[in-house]
């Protein structure tokens, strides 16, 4: 690895960087948070982040590796994931494309969770809906492929990208945020999300100081 610590620039939430740190960890690749000051970031941290990384519209999550920036959080995660070995080989065309849809399919729920946050001025219709409708849907449809593969995780047989994409989709985006057990009748996509928690690099990480840190959605992001 390089010398320099590698830096994760993004707020001290877990948001769209969660995915990315998870992947790191999983691969138990060291990294340093580094957050603004305070929230909102104010112009001069905006501007830092626009010389780093090179967009004139947003910047973070942005990976940086030595002198090297990588901004866009799909396109960060998936650097990442190359970077720790996470990937299906290139050669095998069908897991290949199997991580891309899992991977947009985790970005399409990610997408509906963003309407739900009455904190961010939701209508609480639009929260029932994303309880009622939205998580059913996208929940069913996730396990439907597990089953499906018949295997403990999507890709393979072992932890991939795939299924860290998924699994902080699911947990979150979905289920911190929801009252009660949203994965009760969901049992396979449950157990699977104990078998990513059980992955020695994420359990680790989700035990240390710098998760706790961080800030987490939870139920109030609906309201409740």
């Amino acid at each position: 690895m390089e010398d320099t610590p590698i830096k994760l620039y993004y707020y001290k939430a877990t948001g769209r960087a969660n995915q990315i740190r998870l992947t790191l960890a999983a691969a138990n690749i060291d990294f340093v948070d580094m957050h603004p000051a305070s929230f909102p970031p104010t112009p001069e941290e905006k501007e830092g982040w626009r010389k780093l990384g090179g967009n004139t519209t947003t910047n973070i999550p942005m990976l940086q590796i030595g002198d090297k920036c990588y901004s866009q959080s799909l396109a960060v995660l998936k650097v990442a994931a190359r970077l720790g070995g996470l990937v299906p080989s290139e050669a095998n065309q069908e897991d290949a494309y199997i991580t891309d849809k899992l991977i947009a399919d985790s970005e399409d729920f990610r997408i509906e969770a963003y309407k739900s946050f009455v904190t961010w001025g939701a209508t609480k219709e639009a929260a029932d809906r994303f309880i009622n409708e939205v998580v059913p849907l996208h929940f069913g449809n996730i396990e439907r492929q597990l089953k499906e593969k018949g295997s403990d995780f999507f890709v393979g047989d072992k932890l991939t990208v795939a299924d860290i994409a998924i699994y902080d989709a699911v947990i979150n985006f979905g289920e911190s945020r929801i009252p009660g057990d949203s994965l009760s009748e969901f049992a396979a996509l449950k157990a699977w999300t104990k078998r990513v928690e059980a992955s020695p690099g994420i359990a680790k990480y989700l035990l240390s100081e710098q998760y706790a840190g961080l800030m987490k959605f939870d139920e109030s992001t609906l309201g409740y």
